[in-house]
C-alpha cells in the first residue's frame, strides 16, 4: 500500500513539474484548413524504446518548398503494426523538439510533455507555433524525448515509427541514462526519418 501511494505521488509530481497534457482529454483543433506537408517515403518501420529511463531521437527536419512558413502543429503518425503486450503502466510521456543543430540544446518550440497511451493506434497532434524560412532551416532537426513514471518497470518502453524517406535524412539517438554523452548518428537506419506531418500557413 505504501509503495502504491508513493507511485501515485510520483505520477502527480511529474505531471505538475512538466506541465503534462493528456492528449485524450484535450479538444483538438480542426487543422484541415491549413496546408499539410509530409516527407515522401517508401516504408514504415517501428522503433521501440528498450530503455526504462527514456531517450531522445532526432531526424533531419524536412520542410515544404516555400519562402516562409508558420508551423501550427506537428502530427505524429503511428502506422506500424501494433503488438499487444502487458505493461506496468498503460502510458508514457512524450515531448516534441525542434533544434537548429544536433548539438543545440535549446528547442525552438516550448517544452511541453504529453501523455501517450502505449496501445495507441493512429495519430497525435501537438499544437505549436513556429515561423521558419525553409531555405535557412535545411540542417534543422525534429525530435522526441520519452520519459516514464516507473523506472523499475521491466517494460516501461514506448514506441514510434520511422519512415524510409526519398530525400537525404540522418537519425541521431541519445539515451537519457548517459547524461554526459553526445548524440550518436545511427547509420544502420540509413535514410530514415521520424514519421510526422506538418500543418502550416
Amino acid at each position: 500500500m505504501k509503495f502504491f501511494l508513493l507511485f501515485l505521488i510520483s505520477i502527480s509530481s511529474f505531471a505538475q513539474e512538466l506541465d503534462t497534457i493528456n492528449l485524450n482529454q484535450v479538444k483538438i483543433e480542426n487543422y484541415s484548413k491549413y496546408k499539410q506537408f509530409r516527407p515522401k517515403y517508401k516504408n514504415v518501420t517501428r522503433l521501440t524504446d528498450h530503455t526504462n529511463i527514456g531517450l531522445k531521437i532526432f531526424s533531419s527536419l524536412q520542410l515544404p518548398t516555400e519562402k516562409e512558413i508558420e508551423i501550427v502543429a506537428i502530427e505524429i503518425l503511428f502506422e506500424s503494426k501494433i503488438k499487444k503486450k502487458n505493461y506496468c503502466n498503460p502510458y508514457y510521456y512524450f515531448k516534441p523538439i525542434i533544434v537548429k543543430s544536433i548539438n543545440d540544446k535549446e528547442s525552438l518550440i516550448p517544452e511541453k510533455w504529453f501523455s501517450v497511451d502505449k496501445d495507441y493506434d493512429g495519430k497525435y497532434i501537438f499544437p505549436i507555433h513556429l515561423k521558419l524560412k525553409p531555405n535557412e532551416a535545411k540542417n534543422y532537426f525534429i525530435g522526441f524525448e520519452t520519459a516514464y513514471d516507473n523506472p523499475f518497470c521491466a517494460e516501461a518502453n514506448g514506441y514510434f515509427d520511422l519512415i524510409e524517406v526519398k530525400k537525404k535524412s540522418k537519425i541521431f539517438v541519445h539515451f537519457n541514462k548517459d547524461k554526459n554523452s553526445d548524440f550518436e548518428q545511427q547509420n544502420l537506419f540509413g535514410n530514415y526519418s521520424l514519421n510526422y506531418k506538418l500543418y502550416y500557413k
